[in-house]
């Protein structure tokens, strides 16, 4: 009976290629971060994203003790659409983070009076108050990183067209001012806001979570954790492991974890539920619509076109066929003569000068 596998394995992160990489690709950035910079890490959906964070918590500070330090070496909060229909807030926003960094004045404690009067404070302040509140806060505790989870939220911060990228701009200033290193972490989505905005376009470090992709070394990769999901799993006679349907479970996840895992869960689920073993034909019927899978791969692919890095050689047929010996030196038989934009002077040969015509 596939119930005897609690699904909730399929939330556990199963360490492979591409999570390994991003993982050791963060770290590294972020323990070169200076303060007041950004850095963006992003990925399909469902990617695993918010586990990276908290292992990358991990294993800059340790466990933390803010009981007895009373520092927050690291705070993460979650951007979500707590504003009005929908919308994302950028006073709900600073009080999430007034929440997350513990402020002594407007953070619920647990006590109903205490938390009652918190709340009377926060309703009652104007943003620019508890913007003041929250810097003060963040130097306060020592903060060296803040983590804004879900940040492609932020792009429902209102009708104006403007208003996401003045929010990401918001951030930057705040980050710049208490001295830690802001850490954006979305979907691709994302990057759209990115790289609108004047205060993050060319001043951010970009690390990217991505899915597999169709080539040899990918599949392998993918493969490999297919065989390793297929433990959780209790398969149909026909199936020897997940590696038989290799090339749906490809199709139906696009190469991406976080859709893969769910759904792999869902079937699991059906499957327990029905006591059933999971079979090809199941795995077909909990699989994503083609219309959701269009929509998604779409996404990801706008994502993935804008973090492409083409060579500079390769863009411009070669700059002047490159660099000399790799010393840095252009190449002498390849020097432009003359001036910029003029064209060079030439003499004409004896004979086939212009003549002057006769007056008439």
């Amino acid at each position: 009976m596939s119930g005897s596998i609690n699904s909730s394995m399929f939330d556990v992160a199963i360490p492979h290629r591409n999570w390994q990489c991003a993982l050791a690709d963060a770290f590294a950035v972020l323990s070169c971060a200076s303060p007041g910079e950004v850095v963006c890490i992003t990925g399909p959906s469902r990617a695993g994203k918010s586990l990276l964070i908290h292992r990358l918590i991990q294993m800059l500070f340790g466990e933390s003790h803010f009981d007895e330090s009373g520092l927050l070496p690291a705070v993460v909060v979650e951007a979500v659409n707590a504003g009005p229909h929908g919308g994302f807030s950028t006073k709900a926003f600073t009080q999430r983070l007034l929440e997350s960094v513990k402020h002594p004045l407007f953070s619920m404690k647990g006590h109903d009076l205490e938390d009652l009067i918190a709340m009377q404070k926060m309703d009652r302040s104007t943003e620019a108050t508890l913007r003041v509140a929250l810097e003060h806060a963040l130097i306060a505790r020592q903060t060296k990183y803040l983590f804004i989870d879900e940040a492609q939220h932020v792009r429902y911060a209102s009708k104006d067209a403007q208003a996401s990228f003045a929010v990401m701009d918001s951030w930057k200033c705040l980050a710049q001012t208490t001295g830690l290193v802001l850490v954006l972490v979305g979907a691709y989505p994302i990057l759209d806001i990115v790289k609108n905005s004047p205060h993050l376009l060319g001043r951010n470090h970009q690390v990217h979570f991505p899915r597999y992709h169709a080539n040899r070394e990918d599949i392998v990769a993918f493969g490999q954790l297919l065989q390793k999901y297929s433990e959780f799993l209790s398969l149909d006679e026909s199936l020897t492991s997940l590696n038989d349907v290799a090339e749906l479970m490809y199709e139906g996840s696009l190469g991406c974890i976080g859709l893969l895992k769910a759904w792999l869960k869902r079937t699991d689920a059906v499957a327990s539920y029905h006591n059933v073993p999971v079979s090809e034909e199941l795995l077909r019927s909990k699989r994503l619509t083609d219309m959701d899978l269009r929509e998604i791969s779409a996404e990801i692919r706008n994502g993935e076109k804008w973090l492409e890095r083409t060579s500079l050689l390769e863009r411009t047929g070669g700059v002047r066929q490159a660099l000399a010996a790799g010393d840095g030196r252009i190449d002498s038989n390849n020097k432009n003569k003359g001036r910029p934009f003029q064209k060079n002077p030439t003499r004409q040969k004896s004979g086939n000068r212009t003549e002057v015509l006769p007056d008439v």
